[in-house]
């Protein structure tokens, strides 16, 4: 090889050429170049190394592509089957009469429990990774789309008729959680777990969300708390309704009704331009919300910003709905959207639950913790101090705005549907 490169380069000892020798000397050492390649007797270990990082790269390229794409695919399919179970529940919880006790949200948890919970088999195989991504988006949005009707100035116009006495059932609820918890929780088990449970039973669904976001509560204990929570529920709502039959109203029982700032009709019609306007509040309200949450991290040492990021999102929700005079079809159009996605948040819950009789007998404290809250809840409100606005400002809290409005319109209690929306915002 050393004798062929010699004469491959004949000129290369003379150390000044002319410029024709130059253009002869490359035209030389191409043509043989090219004449030693093809007989293969040139080294081409630095061509084949190149080529090779070539290749190294491109199949690198193609990984991430194809891990993206999975990753895409993954959480594609996981909103579709859980969206699906979330229809589902809504369908069952709506048109039969077994959903009708149970409840829309409870019928989707149910529903995810069934085809997508890793007890099952995995009917429908599920990322967890994905599923508890999936579940903080869907709480983060649905917290200011339910909250754009929490107006305080139009609450406060309600204190005659049900803020009074919506703040003595909340009293009642943490009353009984007080006496459950000393009872059955004072080695400090399931504390954080007890406390979400209390603020459900205030302000519905989206309380227990945000609570178990902020102190940190597992998706597994979330789920093991809403089993226990809905079994009561299963209980209260026919007791509710069992006792208000005794305030069975006419309609020339006519009670004159208050000024408050929403339609008085808690379905009244809205178009695709009221649910735009909603989202583009929300849209608003969580930057603002993350962009706080991470300064107020910075300034106080230990704070977690993702645990403070929906109490800001409810502060900023409610300084919205109150000094911003949001429309009353805007603000239907956020509830049901809202609504819409925690039947998604139940359905997750549902796919990430434990086998049910684990609720049961895993820790039986809990149990025992949550019995106590809701006996001393019912013997406050339904039987010590009952009334018709008692009953309802109770609903309101166990059972959210849209519950306790369709609980005073069922029982003719006209005058009563307004407030119960307005109360029940002011609980989540």
């Amino acid at each position: 090889r050393h004798s062929e490169t010699k004469s491959l380069f004949p000129h290369k000892t003379s150390r000044s050429c002319s410029k024709d020798d130059n253009v002869v000397l490359l035209t030389t050492s191409s043509r043989r170049v090219s004449m030693l390649l093809s007989s293969g007797n040139l080294p081409v270990t630095r061509l084949r190394a190149t080529s090779s990082k070539g290749t190294r790269k491109k199949k690198f390229s193609m990984q991430i592509r194809a891990s993206s794409t999975t990753v895409l695919t993954e959480y594609f399919l996981t909103t579709v089957s859980l969206s699906t179970c979330a229809c589902l529940g809504a369908y069952v919880g709506t048109n039969t009469r077994f959903g009708k006790k149970l409840s829309g949200p409870v019928c989707s948890m149910l529903m995810g429990y069934i085809f997508l919970a890793p007890s099952n088999n995995h009917v429908i195989p599920i990322n967890a990774e994905v599923l508890g991504t999936i579940r903080l988006f869907v709480s983060a949005v649905a917290t200011p789309l339910i909250l754009l009707g929490a107006n305080l100035n139009a609450i406060r116009r309600t204190f005659r008729t049900l803020l009074q006495p919506f703040l003595f059932s909340a009293l009642a609820t943490i009353g009984g959680a007080f006496v459950g918890a000393k009872l059955f929780l004072s080695s400090g088990n399931n504390i954080s777990l007890a406390a979400a449970l209390v603020a459900k039973n205030i302000g519905s669904g989206i309380n227990y969300v945000a609570s178990c976001q902020a102190l940190g509560v597992s998706p597994q204990a979330q789920a093991q708390g809403l089993v226990v929570d809905n079994v009561f529920a299963f209980l209260y709502f026919p007791l509710v309704s069992i006792l208000g039959d005794q305030y069975k109203r006419t309609e020339h029982d006519e009670v004159e009704k208050e000024d408050v700032a929403i339609s008085t009709d808690y379905r009244s019609t809205f178009d695709a331009s009221d649910v735009k306007m909603a989202l583009a509040l929300t849209l608003a309200i969580l930057i603002a919300a993350r962009i706080e949450a991470e300064f107020w991290s910075t300034i106080l040492e230990g704070a977690n910003s993702s645990r403070l990021f929906l109490p800001v999102v409810t502060l900023f929700s409610v300084l919205t709905a109150t000094f911003f005079k949001v429309k009353d079809a805007v603000v239907n159009a956020g509830n049901f959207t809202g609504q819409c996605l925690l039947y998604v948040f139940f359905a997750s819950a549902g796919a990430s639950s434990p086998p049910l009789i684990h609720a049961f007998t895993n820790d039986a404290n809990l149990l025992y913790f949550a019995s106590t809250m809701f006996a001393v809840h019912l013997l406050a409100v339904g039987l010590l101090f009952s009334s018709p606005e008692m009953l309802v400002a109770s609903n309101a809290g166990v059972g959210g705005p849209a519950t306790a409005a369709a609980f005073a319109k069922a029982k003719n209690w006209r005058e009563l549907v307004a407030p119960a929306i307005l109360v029940g915002n002011l609980g989540n």
